[in-house]
């Protein structure tokens, strides 16, 4: 699971096409740097989520790459007339490995609830 970071202030600031934009292009990049072997979709919001086709510590570093690619600055087109809007983006990721006996919703569940414990993380590095 991935989740944009201070999304709500891109829409809050920059208006909804800006924050459309940036998710537009923030999946462009997941989708070109993912294996022909895993599935990147819209989750919903502002939250993402990968299916990798491997063990925790392969998608750790899937995970390290995609961070490398898809972190960053990106520009957005700016309204008539003004500067294209340049924002840096990070997400906050959870992970959760696929064991026998757990229910999609679980693995889901417990993705969801990694990535909740890195966004605290990142809120108290940046308060």
């Amino acid at each position: 699971m991935l989740d944009l970071n201070q999304f709500k202030q891109v829409n809050d600031i920059h208006g909804h096409g800006a924050g459309d934009s940036l998710l537009t292009q923030f999946a462009g990049e997941l989708r070109t740097n993912i294996r022909a072997s895993d599935i990147a979709g819209r989750w919903g919001g502002d939250e993402f989520i990968l299916l990798l086709d491997c063990d925790l510590k392969t998608a750790r570093a899937q995970i390290e790459r995609i961070e490398k690619w898809a972190f960053g600055e990106y520009t957005l087109a700016g309204g008539t007339g003004r500067e294209p809007l340049k924002l840096q983006v990070r997400a906050s990721v959870g992970v959760a490995e696929w064991a026998v006996g757990t229910t999609p919703a679980q693995l889901i569940e417990r993705a969801d609830q990694d990535m909740y414990r890195e966004k605290k993380l990142a809120r108290k590095q940046n308060a």
